[in-house]
């Protein structure tokens, strides 16, 4: 009867047991017939150049499921094939991609990459069959409508001065898109770190990275100055966020405080635009340097870090199922200890404490994340000031684009697509659920 017990067990187990093997190591990797180590150093800071039309073979004895393909700055079109069929890769322009090669174009042992322009290739991973480890990144492109649209500065800004919120409201099932200022591609690991962080915290809609060269200042003036250095003018930035608020329709708008949290003449940049590309934004006579044919958009919240008027305190330190028990402000520290180049920066004691001894997001006191000011509302004054989405209990219909006053839209009942548990939850839950089978039969052996 032990026996049966035992096999009916490890039976139920083994479907959430079945990971995908990396066989990197095991395979062959080579570009025009010659190997290079640099593809599979597990270093993003390593790169190889591949010309167009240069073919990269991959071959291994076990049967090929997927590769992941972490580039060094930008992705290229071109196509991955097999004996059975091809497919594109490249088109979303993801840094990272992973392509799942069993529904693309079938398993096989030998696969190759040919790319439509020269690219600059990081890491190749090869996986067999099964459930992936946890550092692969399965992005999906930009929402189409988000509900909640960030406009973070920096590749770091959302996990510190924003900390807490992207997990607050993932885990509430929100459609949650980032919008960054600056673009970092003088500085590709900072590319690689955003989306690292991001990923951590649960975002797994693409980001939009912004059109400003990443530049320090103290002013305003100061960054509109390096603006022009940077052959940029205050009306095309102006245009990119206008775009970014008509594209994803968000209900609510987040961005920096006003003074810029610390001074930086960037958050000051950001956020004096945005205030203008909100309701430009919804004005029909509105026109753009470049052509755009998006319709207009009210904005029906609009929140602004630390702003002094209607404010709402948010909470970061309630344990969310959604990321098994951690904190929202558990899990955005974790996701800026992806920000590895950032780290000896005084960011890293203003989030953990000087001496890592801070464990909610009240003890942070200087530019508290947890403070936000309600600029602009469509639907009325938040009572509980608590939660960004207060007031819109129901999806916001077309007609609030003409709405420029403070009442409540119609209601209409607001569904979420429901978000999915964090890949880990599997293996956690595997691994407990062995622990238990190992407790079950040693008490038996007892017996």
């Amino acid at each position: 009867m032990k026996k049966i017990l035992i096999t009916i067990i490890l039976f139920l187990l083994l479907p959430s047991l079945v990971f995908a093997s990396e066989i990197t190591k095991e395979s062959t990797i080579q570009i025009n017939n010659k190997t290079s180590s640099k593809m599979v150093d597990n270093k993003e800071n390593t790169f190889i150049s591949i010309n167009k039309n240069e073919p990269i073979t991959i071959k291994s004895e076990e049967e090929i499921a997927g590769i992941y393909i972490i580039y060094e700055r930008q992705s290229q079109k071109g196509i991955v094939s097999n004996n059975h069929a091809n497919a594109p890769v490249g088109n979303n322009d993801f840094l990272h991609e992973y392509l799942d090669l069993e529904t693309l174009i079938g398993l096989g042992k030998e696969i190759t990459i040919e790319y439509n322009e020269n690219v600059k290739i990081a890491e190749i991973h090869v996986f067999s069959k099964g459930e992936l480890p946890d550092f692969v990144e399965r992005w999906n492109p930009p929402h189409e409508k988000a509900d909640l649209l960030l406009f973070s500065t920096h590749s770091d800004d959302e996990q510190l001065f924003f900390l807490g919120l992207l997990p607050t409201y993932v885990a509430k099932g929100k459609k949650v898109q980032v919008v960054y200022f600056t673009n970092h591609y003088d500085n590709p690991k900072r590319l690689h770190e955003q989306l690292h962080g991001l990923y951590t915290v649960g975002i797994t809609s693409y980001p939009i990275i912004g059109i400003v060269p990443d530049a320090y200042s103290e002013t305003l003036e100061e960054a509109i100055k390096n603006l022009q250095k940077a052959q940029l003018t205050e009306k095309e930035v102006l245009d990119f966020e206008v775009e970014m608020i008509r594209r994803f329709q968000p209900l609510v708008v987040v961005g920096h405080d006003e003074l810029g949290e610390y001074s930086h003449g960037q958050h000051i940049l950001n956020t004096y635009l945005l205030k203008q590309a909100i309701k430009e934004a919804e004005n029909k006579e509105y026109l753009f340097s470049t052509n755009q044919t998006k319709e207009p958009w009210s904005v029906p919240k609009t929140y602004l870090h630390l702003y002094k008027e209607n404010k709402i305190v948010m909470d970061y330190d309630t344990p969310l199922d959604y990321f098994d028990g951690k904190t929202a402000y558990e899990v955005s520290k974790e996701g800026y200890k992806k920000h590895i180049s950032q780290q000896y920066t005084w960011f890293t004691s203003w989030i953990n404490g000087k001496n890592n001894e801070y464990e909610k997001a009240t003890q942070i006191k200087k530019y508290s994340p947890l403070e936000f000011g309600l600029y602009r509302s469509l639907v009325g004054k938040d009572t509980n000031k608590n939660d960004m989405f207060e007031n819109i209990i129901e999806k916001v219909e077309e007609d609030v684009v003409e709405n420029k006053t403070e009442n409540t839209p119609k209601e209409e009942k607001q569904e979420y697509e429901k978000p999915l548990k964090p890949k880990k939850t599997i293996y956690f839950t595997g691994c407990s659920l062995i622990f238990l089978v190992v407790i079950v039969l040693l008490k038996m052996k007892k017996r």
